[in-house]
């Protein structure tokens, strides 16, 4: 197999610096041999202007396409913005990653408008990725202002049946709510979540952030080990027991 770096190298060479400092972490978390889809969700609503306007998101992009180019068999990163409705956009590889972020990003806005609200690009996420027979790893950054709680609560409780692991990101925002209290959220199958902030993505050093980034992975690799998450049994099993609960309450009649 290429090595990451060398991929990297050919590849993306101005993104060689963050190669080691990955390295690193993948290692300590036995990662290195994990395949995996990873999949980006970026917040375009209004108060992420600054974040936009000096390159803040695009160095979002950049950090994590060699998440990608390791945990990916195609090297992509999937990529969605959402504000009112959400976007997916073409995937982002080694080739067209400097122009992720488009000049015109705010055209794009316009387009999904500028209110964020999660739960319209979670259910997408799901849709696209409640079969897959690879774990799934997206990255969901946001600048706070959460206020869709039930919604989000009863999409995270549907996907912990399935094979996606949401890592959150707040950058310079506040509001939370919910992001922050993950540890209480029950009623999920396994633990498919984690969230962290940060005040300036770009003064966290490198090992930190991807330290941070891959803290909970491995955890939840584990957890769906043979429980019938990967392979679609256990959502198989939850269906076939609402669907009978349903025709024995008279639902279905």
């Amino acid at each position: 197999m290429v090595s990451l770096e060398k991929r990297i190298q050919d590849g993306a060479p101005k993104l060689i610096s963050l190669v080691k400092p990955l390295r690193v972490e993948l290692e300590k978390r036995n990662l290195l041999d994990v395949t995996a889809r990873v999949a980006l969700v970026v917040d375009i609503s209004g108060s992420m202007n600054r974040s936009y306007k000096d390159g803040t998101v695009q160095e979002i992009v950049n950090k994590l396409l060699p998440v990608a180019v390791q945990f990916d068999d195609d090297g992509a990163l999937d990529f969605w913005f959402y504000g009112t409705t959400c976007e997916r956009r073409p995937p982002v590889n080694m080739s067209n990653y400097e122009s992720a972020i488009p000049d015109d990003w705010k055209k794009i806005r316009e387009r999904i408008g500028g209110v964020n609200n999660e739960p319209a690009v979670m259910e997408e996420v799901i849709a696209e990725f409640a079969e897959s027979t690879l774990p799934v790893y997206v990255v969901f950054v946001t600048d706070g202002g959460i206020s869709k709680t039930a919604q989000i609560k009863k999409l995270l409780i549907e996907a912990s049946y399935q094979p996606i692991f949401w890592q959150f990101v707040g950058v310079r925002g506040k509001d939370y709510g919910i992001l922050e209290k993950f540890d209480t959220l029950k009623e999920r199958y396994v633990d498919n979540a984690n969230f962290f902030a940060l005040d300036d993505f770009s003064s966290v050093p490198n090992d930190e952030l991807y330290s941070r980034l891959l803290d909970e992975f491995p955890t939840w690799l584990a957890a769906i080990k043979g429980n019938g998450v990967l392979d679609g049994s256990v959502r198989q099993t939850t269906d076939d027991l609402l669907a009978r609960l349903r025709r024995y309450f008279g639902f279905d009649s």
